[in-house]
């Protein structure tokens, strides 16, 4: 009986934070392409399902950011589409793997999803045509993007760190 190779990585299932990256990734491109970007999609491209996914979300939850498309949302909408969703494909594939560089690629990501995150929670908070109620439940919507991308952002200094640095304390 043969041993796997010292440089056989774990398996998925026994990295939990990398499992749960991984889930949230394979929920993330359906959520960009059906109800963030469907309306940025080239009009082959849209589905029924998708605009009426679209339909649905801005009735149910008032959201303004996606019906008056200011300028820096509509870039936020196309880094989601042409950084988020190849990204996301991308580390579907390379966290099954444990490739060696999903540190460097998920600290960007993190990084990219907190900062744009809180651009559109403070931005919502300032609306004065909503009320205190609606904002709760657009944070309840958004809370956990911006929760995750702060965590994915310091798991991944850290892990880069503990490499960068092996297993030195700071003085």
């Amino acid at each position: 009986m043969t041993s796997p190779p010292a440089s056989a990585s774990a398996s998925i299932w026994s990295r939990k934070r990398d499992l749960f990256y991984l889930i949230f990734f394979i929920i993330h491109i359906p959520i960009v392409v059906l109800v963030d970007a469907v309306t940025f999609l080239p009009t082959a491209l849209q589905t029924n399902f998708g605009l009426k996914t679209h339909a649905d979300y801005l009735a149910t939850y008032q959201d303004k950011l996606p019906e008056e498309t200011a300028p820096w949302f509509c870039v936020f909408v196309f880094m989601e589409l042409y950084y988020q969703v190849p990204l996301a494909i991308w580390a579907i594939v390379a966290l099954i793997r444990d490739n060696p560089m999903v540190p460097v690629h998920l600290l960007v990501f993190g990084g990219h999803i907190f900062l744009t995150t809180l651009t559109c929670l403070v931005e919502m908070w300032s609306w004065e045509d909503r009320t205190f109620a609606q904002k709760r439940t657009l944070t309840m919507m958004y809370g956990p993007y911006f929760a995750l991308g702060a965590f994915m952002a310091l798991d991944m200094f850290f892990r880069l760190r503990g490499k960068l640095l092996g297993k030195k304390k700071l003085a």
